[in-house]
């Protein structure tokens, strides 16, 4: 069953639709009880439709996974295929996508961030959780221990970090749809 079924209806000049602007509050206390969820690694080219027929038997509790992590929009905030990535850097970026790694070509760095010197320790690298601009590297005189983080490599970052999320315990199921079916009915 969609989400959407959960969702009150309102009438607005003579047509019927779903109010999306019910608060969902409630749900916040449910979604903090990490005992409820386990976490998962998305597999490449997989969708929460099938995540969530291969974990609770039906397809349609897609919207219980995207509602658990946050996930508002489906085509952005759900990680990218290998395929749909490239298209997405490159329609972004306007420039093939190998080209995009290339850090000699200043056109194709995000920032720069500390890797550290050989003397430096583990904990003296991790104190530096910045970044800083091109601008900002040439103005300093290219310090040392700084290095590019291409356009590439940020990108991809950004799409993994889509890749682990959490699920509900298949037990909790019935339980949640009941309450977020409450939250409409009696909210």
């Amino acid at each position: 069953m969609s989400i959407f079924n959960y969702y009150p209806q309102i009438s607005y000049n003579n047509i019927t639709a779903t109010n999306l602007l019910v608060d969902a509050t409630i749900l916040s206390k449910y979604l903090t009880d990490i005992n409820k969820f386990y976490n998962y690694t998305i597999k490449e080219g997989e969708r929460a439709d099938m995540i969530a027929y291969d974990q609770y038997n039906d397809a349609t509790l897609d919207w219980i996974i995207y509602l658990c992590n946050n996930i508002v929009d489906p085509y952005k905030d759900w990680i990218l295929n290998d395929t749909d990535f490239i298209k997405y850097v490159e329609s972004k970026y306007n420039k093939a996508a190998y080209k995009l790694t290339d850090t000699n070509d200043v056109t194709n760095i995000q920032y720069y961030y500390y890797k550290g010197l050989p003397s430096d320790s583990i904990e003296t690298i991790n104190s530096y959780n910045y970044t800083i601009s091109y601008f900002t590297f040439t103005q300093l005189g290219s310090p040392g221990g700084w290095v590019p983080k291409s356009i590439w490599d940020y990108e991809v970052e950004i799409n993994e970090s889509k890749r682990d999320i959490k699920l509900l315990k298949s037990n909790y199921i019935n339980n949640f749809k009941q309450q977020f079916k409450d939250l409409f009915i009696n909210g």
